[in-house]
């Protein structure tokens, strides 16, 4: 039974066979909502599989299926993150991502559960996923704004802002800020990482960094996508910086190969 798959999952997650849990709590998904005589639902009542609030009343049985779904599936993605397993978690994640009851129902969850897959991907070191959960995110914005949804737009847009500042502060931190030159963003996400690039560059260490610093990739980027204007701005700012820099150092009597603040 569902029930007995499920639990065969959970004594596999304890003996750290991660992916045969995987597979486990897949097959019990399956089996629940095939059954003729039981429900999803009442197999998360049975494991005990914590209730999730809605932010809007469901309106039908199919949006309650979805919902028991997703219940399911954030109680797994749960497990595996307890268990530090975050390449096991992310499946059930975006798993979650495709149902469209949670952008109706809960955006503010929707955004909250982005924001989980995002930074799971970019930890993996899986920049092409993250940068497809960022383009998911930017979808929801837009769709919310189409709906004159002001709330949940906010909301999409503030989520997104964070995971473009966390994207550009990780990926400097790795020495890998170059990576972002072979991803393609385009109107708005284009705009919100030269946001986040420009938000960064002041307390980025532009001495002693390996690669390019924020503000040379900056110029590089706004150089590629054609906005001169603002890869002037971008040279300006960082000579700017250099020379507070520099004259800094000679004040204070020292030779300090780089600054971090």
């Amino acid at each position: 039974s569902p029930l007995h798959v499920y639990l065969g999952g959970e004594t596999l997650l304890r003996e750290g066979r991660y992916a045969a849990a995987a597979r486990a709590f897949e097959g019990a998904m399956r089996g629940a909502e095939a059954s003729r005589t039981s429900s999803l639902g009442e197999l998360n009542r049975a494991v005990g599989v914590p209730p999730l609030s809605t932010e809007a009343p469901l309106e039908s049985a199919a949006e309650r299926d979805e919902w028991d779904r997703y219940e399911y599936l954030a109680a797994v993605r749960s497990s595996f993150d307890a268990a530090g397993q975050a390449d096991a978690a992310l499946p059930f994640a975006k798993r979650a991502l495709e149902l469209r009851v949670i952008e109706e129902r809960a955006p503010k969850a929707y955004a909250g559960l982005h924001v989980v897959a995002f930074k799971d991907s970019l930890n993996l070191g899986r920049l092409a996923d993250a940068h497809e959960v960022l383009t998911d995110l930017h979808g929801c914005a837009s769709s919310a704004h189409r709906r004159v949804d002001k709330e949940a737009e906010a909301i999409y847009r503030e989520r997104r802002a964070d995971c473009f500042n966390t994207l550009v502060s990780v990926l400097h931190a790795r020495g890998g800020v170059a990576q972002l030159a072979k991803l393609r963003f385009d109107g708005e996400l284009r705009s919100e990482l030269f946001l986040a690039l420009r938000r960064h560059a002041p307390a980025s260490d532009v001495h002693g960094a390996a690669g390019p610093n924020a503000y040379e990739l900056l110029y590089a980027l706004q150089l590629q996508y054609g906005d001169y204007g603002g890869a002037a701005r971008s040279m300006f700012e960082l000579s700017a910086r250099l020379g507070n820099d520099v004259a800094a150092a000679a004040a204070g009597g020292g030779g300090r190969k780089g600054v971090r603040r």
